[in-house]
């Protein structure tokens, strides 16, 4: 998983340089766990992984839907002109 994340990455970056010049920007977006199902372990409850991401992660709790979704419209934004390449790490300081 680490090495397919890691290739979308640097694939990410390649085609940025590649596009770029025609006025196409590319970025990726590499989210941590999400308030969604996906980041439930088989047969956690939600408030069994409230308790896992307390020590999981250094911010202690997943993230939301809305702050995945501002992340993501902010790179896609106009606002975000000069970002060329750029993979957005939104994971709650897991990899900081």
């Amino acid at each position: 998983y680490a090495a397919s994340k890691a290739a979308v990455s640097a694939l990410s970056r390649a085609a940025a340089k590649e596009y770029i010049q025609k006025g196409i920007r590319i970025n990726a977006f590499s989210p941590g766990p999400i308030d969604t199902p996906m980041s439930l372990r088989p047969g956690e409850t939600e408030d069994d992984r409230t308790a896992r991401m307390k020590h999981a992660l250094p911010i202690g709790r997943v993230g939301t839907l809305d702050e995945a979704a501002s992340a993501v419209l902010w790179l896609a934004s106009p606002e975000a002109g000069f970002a060329v390449g750029h993979d957005l790490v939104l994971d709650g300081g897991a990899t900081a």
